[in-house]
């Protein structure tokens, strides 16, 4: 430290103005220098930046992408998709059976339209008809409940085309009562598709009511058309 005033060693120096305009001469500094100042300069934080505390984490961290959530949600969408198409079969199905039928300038009035024999009688549906038991198979759409199947398998027999619906079977029990695949509808995986077929083709399939039934015939009866039975072997 620089000794107290009153206390300087040495000899003075001339400086630039003399002798009076020089302190005195201290070892280890230039002559008419002392050491560092008592008071220390405050040169402020190190480094020359304000700091910005200890609490100071960075940038938030970015959350993990939830995988398991995004494959959830497309299995359900896909399984959602599937059951709506599955549905919308059946229904087409339903009405192509029921609607009545439209020419191509809109819906056929009375007396248009239907297929008739010179004497006015409905015209045969020249349809070779065979029906055979079997087990009912659920298809992807069952969910509970009993069904009966039974196999089916028609020819066109005639020179014009001939049109096959589920929906133009009918299932006659032992006891008589008739039962309509109506309510059964694409239960089987084996059903009959809809579909024409031309003279001399021939389509095969399962037919399916509901119930436990003990079939004992089958009819066929597409519109305007006089229907064809055959026993169930």
């Amino acid at each position: 430290m620089r000794p107290p005033r009153g206390e300087e060693t040495g000899e003075l120096s001339e400086g630039p103005n003399g002798p009076g305009g020089a302190g005195y001469e201290n070892s280890g500094y230039p002559p008419g220098q002392g050491g560092y100042p008592d008071t220390p300069y405050a040169y402020g934080n190190r480094g020359g930046y304000e700091g910005r505390g200890s609490g100071f984490s960075g940038p938030p961290p970015v959350p993990p992408t939830p995988w398991g959530k995004i494959l959830g949600i497309g299995c359900g969408v896909l399984l959602l998709l599937l059951l709506v198409l599955g549905g919308c079969g059946a229904v087409m199905i339903f009405m192509s059976g029921t609607g009545s039928p439209e020419g191509p300038g809109g819906p056929v009035g009375p007396g248009e339209g239907v297929q008739e024999d010179p004497r006015g009688e409905e015209t045969p549906s020249n349809a070779t008809l065979d029906a055979s038991s079997t087990d009912f198979q659920p298809s992807s759409l069952y969910v509970e409940g009993e069904f009966t199947s039974v196999r089916v398998r028609i020819t066109n027999d005639g020179e014009r085309s001939l049109d096959v619906n589920p929906l133009y079977f009918t299932v006659v029990d032992t006891s008589g009562e008739e039962h309509a695949p109506g309510d059964a509808i694409a239960m089987d995986a084996r059903e009959i598709s809809v579909q024409t077929l031309e003279s001399g083709q021939n389509a095969e399939g399962v037919i399916t009511v509901e119930g436990t039934v003990e079939p004992e015939s089958v009819v066929f009866e597409p519109f305007h058309t006089i229907p064809v039975e055959v026993p169930v072997e």
